[in-house]
């Protein structure tokens, strides 16, 4: 009997020791883990950290089948949980979740800011107004290209910034056309067919609310119908024509002065616009044909 209980004694004992060793060693596991988020301040310290996380979730999951014990599987359970945490690839997409103002964000605020500034501007007289209207337009098309960069490079994305961005590119696109319709620039191509401006702005606007309710109501059915309203490249190329054209007509809104680059804008600005034009509607005929199948059910 003696004998009998010892064992059992001994057994538990022994039991009770590799609960709290396991125990303490999860404990230091997330005391590390908390230790390299806050050391890893860029993206070559979540890399690094995410190769430390894979390393010891390898060491703990050997250690774990070598002893086959309950402590080495917590463990290992453990580490992998921290490594999803941090995102997985060690870029760090995740780390700016719980930010709104990042960089990124913070550059679309600054090009929304810049709308009503060129609006006053195209509307002032002189020849400052002008060129102070092309060249903040100029630094909005650029900080749209570099916040898309910084975002991707960094990482720094939050879910406020993928809702701003596409609207700061909505409003600058449609107060531009807008002003351009109310003042139609001369010169080029405008002096014989001014109605060119008007008609594509009211065709490329109209086409951007209609868009913006049908991908409302593709986001709220889900499934596929959200995928048929995905940005294709026929998009992106009319958003570039778009950029191009506006920041041409922006230029000679005075006229040309019979300056040959200026010639060139009131040529070639009021072409580029009616070609956008003419590919917005197309782009939206595309959408709407690929999403008529899901309505008409």
């Amino acid at each position: 009997i003696r004998q009998v209980l010892g064992l059992k004694t001994w057994g538990l004992q022994k039991g009770g020791k590799g609960l709290q060793q396991g125990r303490m060693r999860f404990e230091a596991s997330v005391q590390a883990a908390g230790s390299a988020i806050k050391r890893s301040d860029s993206p070559a310290g979540h890399e690094a950290y995410g190769l430390d996380l894979e390393t010891r979730s390898a060491n703990t999951h050997v250690r774990a089948r070598a002893r086959g014990s309950g402590q080495g599987a917590v463990c290992a359970a453990a580490a992998p949980s921290q490594k999803d945490s941090s995102g997985g690839d060690g870029l760090g997409t995740q780390r700016t979740e719980g930010r709104i103002f990042t960089v990124p964000t913070i550059l679309t605020l600054a090009r929304i800011l810049a709308v009503p500034i060129i609006a006053v501007a195209y509307t002032s007289p002189g020849f400052e107004a002008s060129a102070l209207c092309t060249l903040l337009y100029s630094l909005a098309c650029f900080t749209d290209w570099l916040d898309g960069y910084i975002a991707r490079r960094t990482g720094a994305i939050s879910k406020f910034g993928a809702f701003l961005d596409p609207v700061g590119d909505k409003l600058m696109v449609a107060t531009i056309l807008i002003l351009l319709s109310y003042s139609v620039p001369k010169g080029g191509l405008l002096t014989k067919w001014p109605v060119i401006v008007p008609f594509s702005a009211s065709v490329i606007i109209c086409r951007e609310i209609a868009m913006s309710a049908l991908r409302e109501w593709a986001a709220s059915t889900g499934g596929a119908v959200r995928n048929a309203v995905a940005v294709n490249s026929l998009g992106k190329w009319k958003t570039a024509f778009q950029m191009i054209s506006l920041g041409m007509l922006l230029a000679c809104r005075d006229g040309t002065f019979g300056n040959l680059s200026l010639e060139v804008c009131a040529h070639v600005g009021p072409a580029l616009l009616l070609v956008s034009a003419i590919m917005t509607a197309y782009s939206f005929s595309i959408y709407f044909r690929s999403i008529w199948a899901f309505m008409s059910n």
